[in-house]
C-alpha cells in the first residue's frame, strides 16, 4: 500500500512538472493597439489600379496584414515582368490555373524589389530592415535577436503568422526567372534595406512553417518574394 501512495505521489508530481513546463512554453497572447482598412489608387503603366488592405498598428508603425495582390492584368503575368502567382509550370493548363487561382487568394503575388517599390501606395512604403525589427522587437524578441542573422527570436516566426497578432504572414515561396519555391514551407517579405550601399542585395525576412523562428537574411533584388507595405502612424 505504501508503495502504491508513493507511486501515485510520483505521478502527480510528474503531470505537475509537465503542466508547469507547457505554461513556459505556451505563446504569448499580443495584439495590435489599433486597426483599419485602406482604400487607395496606384498608378501603373498609365493605369489608376484600385487597391484596398486591412492594417494594424504596433508601436508607431501600421502594418498592412495581407500580401500584396494587386490585380494586373492577365497578359502581364509573366517572370520578365517582375511579377507573378506562384504555381507548378509542369502541369496540365487546367490544373495550373486552378492552383494559381488558389495561391492567389491564399498568398498574393511575389515580386521583385523594383516591382514592388513601384505598386507601393502614396504614404505606403516597403519596411526597412529597422521597420522589422520594430514589430519584432513589440512581438517580443531580445535585442541579441534583433541584429542576428539567420534564423532567431522564437516564437515571434510563429507569433507574426498567427490570427492573434492580425499580421498573418504567409508562406508564398520565391520565384526567379527559373520557376517557383517552397511555396507552403517558407514565407519571403523584403525590406527595404540593402546589404550595402548600391548592393543587388537586399535584407528580407523568412518564415517557416514549421517554425517558431524568423530568419533575416539578404538576397538579389531580381527574386520575386512576397511584400507587405507599412506607414508612420498618424
Amino acid at each position: 500500500m505504501k508503495r502504491r501512495f508513493i507511486a501515485i505521489v510520483i505521478g502527480l508530481l510528474t503531470l505537475s512538472w509537465a503542466c508547469s513546463d507547457d505554461d513556459d512554453n505556451q505563446i504569448p497572447v499580443i495584439e495590435p493597439e489599433a486597426q483599419g482598412v485602406f482604400k487607395g489608387v496606384v498608378e501603373y503603366e498609365d493605369e489608376e489600379l484600385e487597391i484596398e488592405f486591412p492594417w494594424v498598428r504596433y508601436g508607431n508603425l501600421e502594418w498592412m496584414t495581407t500580401n500584396l495582390n494587386i490585380d494586373i492584368s492577365v497578359d502581364r503575368w509573366s517572370t520578365s515582368n517582375g511579377c507573378e502567382i506562384s504555381h507548378d509550370p509542369d502541369r496540365n493548363p487546367i490544373d495550373m490555373e486552378i492552383e494559381k487561382k488558389q495561391n492567389y487568394e491564399t498568398f498574393g503575388c511575389l515580386y521583385t524589389y523594383e516591382k514592388a517599390s513601384i505598386l507601393c501606395p502614396e504614404g505606403w512604403r516597403i519596411p526597412t530592415d529597422e521597420d522589422w525589427q520594430s514589430l519584432e522587437k513589440a512581438m517580443g524578441m531580445s535585442n541579441t535577436d534583433l541584429n542576428a542573422t539567420d534564423w532567431r527570436g522564437n516564437p515571434v516566426g510563429t507569433l507574426l503568422q498567427e490570427e492573434g497578432s492580425m499580421i498573418n504572414l504567409r508562406t508564398g515561396g520565391m520565384g526567379d526567372n527559373d520557376g517557383f519555391y517552397f511555396t507552403y514551407v517558407y514565407g519571403f517579405y523584403w525590406t527595404a534595406t540593402p546589404e550595402a550601399e548600391e548592393s543587388n542585395l537586399h535584407y528580407c525576412r523568412q518564415i517557416s512553417y514549421n517554425s517558431g523562428k524568423i530568419a533575416r537574411l539578404t538576397i538579389d533584388k531580381g527574386k520575386m518574394l512576397s511584400v507587405r507595405f507599412v506607414r508612420d502612424a498618424k
